[in-house]
């Protein structure tokens, strides 16, 4: 039997060690081939023609697969060490013999653990080598871009610049109207010319009609929808994007619909098709601009303006702004047109020069300070505001303004080209994502206001929406941060990898961290807290009025569930994030000692507040006596209880003191307590008559008790009266000063009508005459 079971042992391990050594070989060729292959791409990175983004995407995917297998090597090598620990050292001279096959098994883990650190040195050998030819490639890239921009060009004053510009012109207007008369003879010799003729008007009369009439009436059904809510900062951003979305939306069908029309008689020819897209994409920003500004500044709606400033200011910066995104557009389709006509570098930098200086002096003027400052003083324009940044930032455009034109006159062109039209593209992304996330905004603001319309007193809805527009804000910085590194001049396989790097993270050792699981975990946990703070609503609304459940019972109920939900949903974050739960339990024991000592108080009163949930000896609607003061128990929260006095004041008292402390709660069972009404009466009244008269007083009042029944007791015989006491129980004992006034006048009246008299204090005067002190009275 141990003769079977010694060659069944070395079976396994032969048939294991022959597939891991076919596995090492073959991770060992793949890194040999990788070292290779960076090899020659470095070589490659040293020729002027080198084409450095694809140079850039075969490193960066080499680099990926050598991190990718340097992990699994390292986990083999942990595997292979982990072996030889199991299997132990070779035994010593004076130890017993060990197995063969246990001996052959150590020689071969040692072998492959010496490949394994081997190959991972050769893996971190070629991860290395990867990011220095990274590096390189981001230097010369960066290089290039530097000399571009910075390359001395013509000036824009210069005669050869513009006389060859102008010649240009004149050859691509001769293209294009030889293309037309082309088709028109081509039409006419097919016979079909009329009848493209009154396509072309059909489709012109049809983006007409969308661009006016529709337009119209879409303003006046949903605009003035809109206009008819009362305007508020968030809501006014959603009637801005009404009026730019029907402004927007009949120019682009009507433009799609002319561009087919186009395209289908056979103007637009297959190579002028970029060309014609990119003049209506430019009609179709005129549209939106005009739009957006109509809805930002809102000439005609003064209520609804979200920048506030007077008629005129309003209509020069819409025309400051048209103007700029007229040139813009029109620059792109000049420069868009020589793929097609052919075209020469002194065109395109003239091209470039022009649009460059019209914008600068768009720009100098869009920032003049007259347009941003109101004359009546009103606080809610930009430049009036406490603490605005704008006046600085107009400055600092109106000086970039000034060194483009200055770029322009003394011959770089590309520069001043460069800085003016990214600063325009850069203030539109900004603004369209600054209306997006308003938008979003006034949505989570409307949700928030549907669930909390009906408790205006929590103030869990508002705390959430305040986090919610954090988040939104956080969102929205993020997301300007990729078409914001593209208009500077990124490609974008590097936006890619750093959006990819910063949205699913990096590793620091055995946690990764990451902005989808950051922003994950914090939708969870709002989510649940949503959930829970819906959860208590309900139940607060719909299930406890329609139980017997006292009102302290459900407002504990009600703090116990929304403990539950933060927990929850904390502990829920935290699991999204990737923390091991385990280890934070360690933590939290390596913090107790900490919190022992330094936030005793604290756990105490927490501590003490989750007793008096659970054990309630107070309850919200109490009427309680501390040693701190009488009152109302109002509301018991983490760390301390409100108790409101008769007098409207709040005090503030540690849970731990009405856990530690004897506590008087008037209201703890029930709400039934005893009044007691004290009376005297002449020695001269008959106590059996009084007694009576007390007892029909009791039983005639609406608010005693008939079980237990009042009664009368006889106290005491006092200096000037017989004292007795009306002792009687009421079904609140809330209303005992009401109860014990109203008592008072009744027995008043009573005793009054029976002729029993309510004494004065009676005190005896002795007056003593001593004759030897000279008539001195002593009293």
């Amino acid at each position: 039997m141990r003769f079977f079971l010694v060659l069944w042992a070395v079976a396994v391990f032969w048939v294991s060690a022959s597939q891991a050594q076919t596995n090492i070989e073959d991770i060992t060729e793949g890194v040999q081939l990788r070292s290779e292959r960076i090899e020659v791409l470095s070589q490659d990175l040293d020729r002027p023609d080198a084409n450095l983004i694809d140079l850039r995407n075969d490193i960066r995917s080499l680099k990926r697969e050598a991190e990718t297998q340097t992990t699994q090597i390292r986990a083999n090598y942990a595997e292979v060490q982990a072996d030889l620990e199991r299997i132990g050292p070779a035994p010593e001279e004076t130890d017993p013999p060990e197995l063969e096959v246990i001996a052959e098994e150590r020689s071969r883990l040692r072998a492959q653990a010496a490949l394994l650190n081997g190959t991972i040195r050769q893996s971190d050998l070629n991860i290395a080598e990867a990011d220095r030819l990274l590096q390189e490639i981001a230097d010369k890239r960066r290089e290039q871009f530097s000399n571009t921009i910075l390359a001395r060009s013509a000036s824009l004053l210069s005669p050869a610049l513009w006389g060859e510009a102008s010649a240009r012109m004149i050859s691509q207007g001769e293209v294009f109207l030889d293309h037309f008369t082309e088709w028109q003879g081509q039409s006419k010799a097919t016979g079909q010319y009329r009848l493209y003729i009154i396509y072309l008007i059909a489709s012109l009369l049809g983006a007409l009609i969308l661009f006016i009439p529709v337009r119209y009436y879409l303003g006046r059904l949903i605009v003035k929808q809109l206009e008819t809510l009362k305007p508020m900062a968030s809501r006014k951003v959603m009637v801005a994007a009404a009026r730019a979305f029907v402004r927007v939306i009949p120019g682009l069908i009507g433009g799609i619909l002319f561009l087919e029309v186009l395209e289908f008689v056979g103007i637009i020819q297959p190579e002028a098709e970029a060309l014609a897209r990119m003049i209506w994409l430019s009609i179709v920003a005129l549209l939106l601009v005009d739009g957006a500004t109509l809805g930002v500044f809102g000439p005609h709606h003064d209520a609804w303006r979200i920048v506030r400033l007077q008629g005129g200011q309003v209509l020069q910066i819409r025309s400051l702004l048209f103007l700029s995104t007229f040139i813009i557009g029109l620059s792109l389709a000049a420069l868009e047109s020589q793929n097609i006509v052919g075209g020469s570098t002194e065109y395109t930098l003239w091209v470039q020069g022009i649009t460059a200086f019209s914008l600068a002096m768009t720009l100098f003027l869009l920032m003049q300070k007259r347009l941003w400052v109101s004359d009546t003083l009103d606080k809610d324009a930009p430049d009036e505001k406490p603490g605005s940044l704008l006046p600085r930032f107009r400055i600092a455009l109106q000086l970039a303004s000034g060194v483009a034109i200055i770029a322009t006159v003394i011959g770089f062109i590309p520069l001043a080209h460069y800085l003016m039209t990214r600063i325009f593209y850069l203030l539109a992304v900004a603004v369209v994502i600054w209306l997006l996330r308003s938008m979003l905004r006034e949505a989570v603001r409307l949700v928030d206001k549907k669930f909390t319309s009906h408790h205006k007193a929590e103030e869990g809805g508002s705390l959430i929406y305040f986090w919610i527009g954090v988040v939104i804000d956080a969102t929205a910085l993020l997301a300007f941060v990729p078409p914001a590194l593209l208009l500077l001049g990124a490609e974008w396989t590097d936006v890619r990898g750093v959006v990819a790097d910063a949205f699913f993270g990096f590793q620091i050792g055995s946690f990764r961290i990451s902005i989808s699981k950051i922003l994950t975990a914090i939708g969870f946990f709002l989510l649940l807290l949503y959930v829970t703070r819906w959860v208590q609503r309900t139940a607060e609304t719909r299930l406890f009025p329609k139980s017997r459940i006292d009102i302290g019972v459900q407002n504990s109920l009600k703090t116990l569930i929304g403990y539950i939900g933060l927990i929850v949903a904390f502990t829920i974050g935290i699991g999204t994030l990737g923390f091991n739960l385990s280890n934070l339990a360690i933590i939290a024991g390596a913090l107790s000692v900490g919190i022992g000592f330094g936030l005793q108080s604290i756990v105490n009163n927490f501590v003490s507040g989750l007793i008096l949930l659970f054990e309630r000896p107070i309850k919200v609607g109490d009427w309680i006596i501390t040693t701190s003061g009488e009152g109302i128990v109002k509301r018991i929260s983490v760390r301390s209880t409100e108790i409101e006095t008769f007098n409207r004041s709040s005090i503030i008292v540690p849970n731990s003191e009405l856990i530690s402390s004897a506590v008087t709660n008037w209201t703890h069972k029930d709400k039934i307590g005893r009044v007691i009404v004290p009376i005297g009466v002449t020695y001269n009244a008959d106590t059996d008559e009084v007694i009576r008269l007390l007892e029909e007083v009791g039983e005639e009042h609406p608010q005693i008790l008939s079980h237990p029944a009042p009664y009368v007791y006889f106290d005491a015989f006092g200096d000037s009266s017989l004292n007795f006491e009306l002792r009687a129980f009421i079904s609140d004992v809330s209303n005992s000063l009401f109860v014990r006034g109203e008592l008072r006048v009744a027995i008043f009246k009573k005793l009054k009508e029976a002729g029993v008299e309510i004494p004065f204090p009676q005190r005896d005067l002795h007056i003593r005459s001593n004759a030897t002190s000279q008539g001195e009275i002593e009293l």
